[in-house]
């Protein structure tokens, strides 16, 4: 048996190791992608629509006290005033044997500063889309 823990995968962005993960149960999502879009007809007849999506939302929890919260609020600040910042880079599980490369991110949703809040409340999320993430899945032994 394994035990996962996001302590031993790694999120690189932007060359930056993200560290002090929130410790609710999802510190880190990167939920299905929409492949088709189902139509049917009047006759009940259906087709699939391919939807062209190859990326999604790569959403963030950090501990308020993290080394990578500074990281992310110095690039929102510069987002926020004006600047281009795209996101790239690379998820790894080594337990689960998951690798995923994070292909051209934009951030679309961050906190304005420190939450206010004790526990889960006080987490930082943080939301960057990507217009293509690629997995790349190992064959892992669990003996």
């Amino acid at each position: 048996m394994s035990d996962f823990s996001l302590e031993q995968s790694v999120l690189n962005l932007n060359g930056h190791v993200v560290t002090g993960w929130s410790d609710d149960t999802d510190g880190l999502s990167l939920p299905n992608m929409d492949i088709a879009n189902i139509v049917r007809g009047a006759s009940g007849k259906m087709v699939a629509v391919s939807t062209g999506d190859k990326g999604g939302p790569l959403t963030i929890k950090l501990l308020p006290n993290s080394n990578s919260v500074p990281f992310f609020m110095n690039l929102v600040t510069a987002q926020k005033n004006g600047a281009s910042i795209t996101y790239s880079g690379y998820y790894r599980d080594p337990i689960n044997g998951i690798n995923v490369a994070l292909i051209k991110g934009t951030m679309t949703n961050a906190p304005q500063g420190p939450t206010l809040g004790k526990g889960t409340a006080a987490n930082m999320e943080f939301t960057i889309e990507f217009e293509s993430t690629v997995a790349d899945y190992i064959a892992v032994n669990f003996s």
